[in-house]
């Protein structure tokens, strides 16, 4: 089967109106390009601020979004649930139904510290009617312990990964190349596309450097560090299938213990 995606590129407003406005207008040019599945980056929607203020639910303006485009579409905000503070991520399908819902498991440091983030503790995958879909967001995607998820996806058979990202720049040292090379690593482990959105805020060093990235061939798309853009790409599922077929083949049965 083949499948039209796109990754949104772009910065996010920070005001929540805003935000929804933003993502509407892009998801609408990406569905006007024949798009069938769209990943945003991530907190694309919402206000954290607002959120600490009241008790307020963005998923029902998100499914506005997907319904109306009649399109997938992926991204994550934050949320409070039972007094505790999520980093909430969703792949809502054109009916309007959260397909997959995934929490962060490893948010980032200034999430944890600012806003008290708390870790998500599951991961699944759904099939739907474009493919076995499964989600990560940001950190969750490049961390000594991704490999851990990405094999778990290969173990459920996931055909694509949902990756909402807000990537942060450091000034002491670049590690551009070091996220990259894991969220290829990860379509390769996990034996499954990966379609990673980036952000471009500029108030955090953001870059974007959005990919889409094979199971088979690596790196098909990747965006620009500073310009809003869209990757639109066709899918091949069947490469998943035969990247999983040349494992049965290639792979160890069993780790070697090293003493």
């Amino acid at each position: 089967m083949k499948l039209k995606v796109a990754v949104l590129q772009y910065e996010v407003p920070e005001e929540s109106d805003a935000s929804f406005k933003k993502l509407d207008e892009l998801v609408s040019q990406a569905t006007w390009a024949n798009a069938k599945l769209v990943v945003a980056p991530e907190t694309a929607v919402g206000d954290v601020g607002e959120l600490k203020e009241k008790d307020v639910n963005y998923l029902p303006r998100l499914v506005e979004i997907a319904k109306k485009n009649k399109i997938f579409l992926s991204t994550s905000f934050y949320t409070k649930d039972k007094g505790k503070f999520f980093n909430q991520g969703h792949i809502i399908s054109p009916e309007g139904k959260s397909v997959v819902s995934h929490r962060k498991i490893y948010p980032a440091k200034p999430e944890v510290e600012n806003i008290g983030i708390v870790s998500g503790e599951t991961l699944e995958i759904k099939n739907t009617e474009i493919g076995k879909l499964g989600m990560l967001i940001c950190k969750d995607g490049f961390n000594k312990y991704s490999h851990f998820l990405y094999d778990k996806f290969n173990t459920l058979g996931a055909e694509i990964i949902c990756i909402p990202t807000w990537s942060i720049g450091w000034k002491e040292i670049n590690t551009q190349e070091y996220v990259k090379a894991l969220f290829v690593y990860g379509a390769f482990t996990s034996r499954a596309y990966v379609l990673m959105s980036g952000n471009l805020n500029k108030s955090f060093n953001s870059y974007g450097r959005s990919l889409i990235v094979s199971p088979i061939r690596g790196v098909l798309k990747e965006a620009s560090t500073d310009r809003k853009e869209i990757l639109y790409e066709e899918l091949d599922l069947d490469e998943v299938k035969k990247a999983r077929e040349f494992d049965t083949w290639w792979q160890p049965k069993k780790r070697v213990e090293i003493k």
